[in-house]
């Protein structure tokens, strides 16, 4: 049986009146973005595979726990907000629970003697070693979660309980600007981005987030050939991908969605260039590239 840690209420107020890491808006984002590349790197490339709406919800996620590296908001708050079943924002926690990202902590039920609710911790945030050491979480197993705001553990009764969320640890103000639908600028794009891609890109589309999904297509695509040289040394190619895809998107020739022909575009490309690097490595390899060029199609739509 799965032994829980339950926080008192005593540890519970150290936890939201213990002093903020994220002190401005710059340093959330920061830290946000150092949670996120854990989480993406955890889903690998099937996070570009996700739903809009679930992405969002990780990135809130993150955002969220890059002030003190805890989430508690509940199940509910992203359900409303982005249009998310429970299930997917459980199954969320679940993924990042099972691979070491975060260890779940339960807050003292007031009315049973159950569980609260689930408190999140980012095991990569600076502030774990903290928390570890106040909350004694060496030997403590965090990998099963309640499924709903409380699980009673000694009663007979099997209903959930809802709690109150009214101390949640995030200024009015943080959440008045939260609440917003912000759009970052180009200047938030990760740092992994190479610049001369995002230089590129930011005329049509100026938010990170839309040119970060586009360098997400792009390393998605990269890691279907064994090419030779790191993503980044065929900054060019992707840029000749996107360049090709935005001349589609003017001439009306994308059936579907730019994503999918963009993606498209780079397997093409980079399939000429394993040829091409193949070739190369192998000058007495017979090059049928040519010769069978206009054979080859690859679906960009």
């Amino acid at each position: 049986m799965c032994k829980h840690k339950k926080l008192t209420n005593d540890e519970f107020q150290f936890l939201q009146q213990y002093k903020p890491y994220a002190t401005n808006h710059a340093q959330q984002q920061k830290q946000k973005l150092n949670l996120l590349d854990k989480v993406i790197a955890t889903y690998k490339d099937t996070f570009y595979n996700l739903k809009k709406t679930t992405r969002q919800t990780i990135e809130m996620i993150c955002w969220f726990a890059a002030e003190k590296g805890y989430c508690f908001a509940k199940d509910d708050y992203f359900s409303d907000r982005f249009n998310v079943s429970s299930k997917t924002v459980r199954n969320i926690f679940k993924k990042l629970r099972d691979n070491g990202i975060i260890q779940t902590v339960y807050r003292h039920s007031t009315k049973q003697n159950g569980l609260g609710a689930p408190v999140h911790l980012f095991v990569a945030h600076p502030y774990f070693s903290v928390w570890m050491e106040k909350f004694n979480l060496t030997n403590c197993q965090t990998d099963c979660q309640a499924e709903n705001a409380e699980i009673p553990c000694d009663t007979k009764h099997s209903g959930t309980k809802k709690v109150s969320t009214k101390n949640i640890s995030i200024s009015k103000k943080l959440f008045k600007n939260i609440r917003k639908k912000i759009r970052l600028d180009y200047t938030y794009t990760p740092q992994n981005v190479p610049e001369s891609f995002i230089n590129t890109v930011k005329p049509f589309w100026e938010d990170a987030t839309s040119i970060y999904t586009l360098w997400g297509k792009v390393k998605m695509s990269y890691s279907q050939f064994s090419l030779t040289y790191p993503v980044e040394d065929y900054t060019n190619l992707a840029i000749d991908a996107f360049k090709q895809s935005l001349f589609a998107e003017k001439n009306n020739k994308i059936k579907k969605d730019f994503y999918g022909y963009f993606y498209g575009t780079l397997k093409k490309i980079f399939w000429r260039q394993k040829a091409k690097e193949s070739f190369e490595n192998n000058p007495l390899f017979y090059n049928w590239l040519d010769e069978n060029e206009e054979e080859i199609s690859f679906v960009t739509n």
